[in-house]
């Protein structure tokens, strides 16, 4: 007893600072650690457009370790069903908090009918899907242009589509698209063309 008693005495300084070294090893595997831990995020289950109001199928939870940057996203603590969709998620996205908005916000969003002919859009167009809008001058002199990118049909009436002529087609967009889609209306047509990715 005296003999160990007669070490520390003699070593305290050493045994301080092996003491030190084991503690802040033991600190920096409890901070890796809880770096390393994984976090429940929500992500998107398939494309989310603007506009749509988040269903229980449209997001699920992953486990991921994102560190920081996890504060950037919606955690699986929160509650998403309801909120509408301020902007495009694509597939598996972590759900980022400036991607949804309450109901309240969605309010320059409007719902378009169209009669669009059977030979210009998809023939399996279904709801939900993304596309773009071309409009296709009756003028032969004149080329086709793009007017309006990443839109998200709303229903497609697939009933019209066997009475022949137009298939009524429902768009969701913003209020700023509906004039130039309306204007263009004039001199061409519509031609829906669907987003492959």
């Amino acid at each position: 007893m005296f003999r160990i008693s007669r070490f520390f005495a003699h070593n305290s300084r050493r045994v301080i600072a092996i003491g030190a070294i084991f503690l802040s090893i033991l600190g920096a595997i409890g901070l890796a650690a809880a770096s390393q831990s994984s976090t429940p995020i929500w992500v998107a289950t398939h494309q989310l457009a603007p506009g749509a109001l988040i269903a229980a199928g449209d997001i699920t939870q992953v486990e991921a370790t994102l560190g920081s940057s996890a504060s950037n996203y919606y955690r699986g603590s929160r509650t998403l069903i309801g909120k509408v969709v301020s902007r495009a998620v694509s597939p598996l996205e972590f759900i980022p908090l400036n991607a949804l908005t309450e109901v309240g916000a969605a309010s320059d969003y409007r719902e378009l009918p169209l009669g669009i002919a059977k030979s210009d859009l998809p023939v399996d167009l279904a709801s939900g899907e993304r596309v773009d809008l071309y409009q296709i001058p009756r003028d032969p002199g004149k080329l086709p242009t793009k007017v309006a990118t990443d839109i998200r049909i709303k229903k497609v009436d697939n009933k019209s589509r066997d009475l022949g002529g137009s298939v009524s087609v429902l768009f969701l967009l913003h209020e700023k698209e509906i004039t130039a889609i309306m204007d263009s209306l004039i001199a061409s047509r519509i031609v829906v063309v669907r987003n492959a990715l």
